[in-house]
C-alpha cells in the first residue's frame, strides 16, 4: 500500500503504469466497442510472479464512472503480466491506466 511508486511506464497506446521496480511482461490493450471516453485508473494487486491478482477500477484520478469502460479496463488489467520479482513482497499494489478514446 505504498503511495510512492518508483517504477513505471507511459505506454504509446493509451496505457500507462505504475508499480515500483517492475516492468511489464505483457500489457493487454482493452478490446472495446463503446462512444464513451474517459480515462480509468485501475488499482492492480501483483504477485512475486507478475501475475495481476486482482484490479479495482475507478480510483482517484479516473474522469468517467462509466460501468463499461470500468468493466473492460478490469478484464485488460487482470490479462496484464508484470515481470517477476523473487525480491517483491508476497502482494504488490499499484495502478494501470487507460485512456479510452472516440474511435
Amino acid at each position: 500500500n505504498s503511495n510512492a511508486y518508483t517504477g513505471g511506464g507511459i505506454g504509446t497506446n493509451g496505457i500507462a503504469y505504475q508499480l515500483g521496480g517492475r516492468t511489464i511482461a505483457k500489457i493487454k490493450k482493452p478490446n472495446y466497442d463503446s462512444q464513451q471516453q474517459g480515462k480509468v485508473v485501475v488499482t492492480i494487486r501483483v504477485d512475486r510472479s507478475g501475475k495481476v491478482i486482482s484490479a479495482t477500477p475507478g480510483a482517484k484520478g479516473s474522469t468517467t464512472t462509466n460501468a463499461y469502460l470500468y468493466s473492460k479496463a478490469k478484464e485488460a488489467a487482470l490479462k496484464t503480466t508484470f515481470e517477476a520479482n523473487t525480491n517483491a513482497t508476497d502482494i504488490q499494489t499499484g495502478k494501470i491506466i487507460y485512456y479510452f478514446k472516440l474511435n
